[in-house]
């Protein structure tokens, strides 16, 4: 005769309702920094002769 089931259905956990993981939200602020506003302000790249000569062989139609 074959003996008894050796595994166990293993009892269902009560839902857990009472605690709430609740993540820590971390806020960064930055603070206003003088050398990247005059980095960003500073255009002078768009006169170089190099960059005007970049843009124009971008520029051009490919389709002539």
């Amino acid at each position: 005769m074959a003996s008894k089931w050796p595994f166990a259905k293993k009892p269902a956990e009560p839902p857990q309702t009472g605690k709430t993981d609740k993540r820590k939200i971390v806020e960064y602020e930055r603070k206003p920094d003088e050398k990247s506003r005059e980095k960003l302000a500073d255009r002078s790249h768009l006169e170089n002769d190099s960059f005007k000569e970049a843009m124009d062989l971008l520029g051009k139609d490919s389709s002539d």
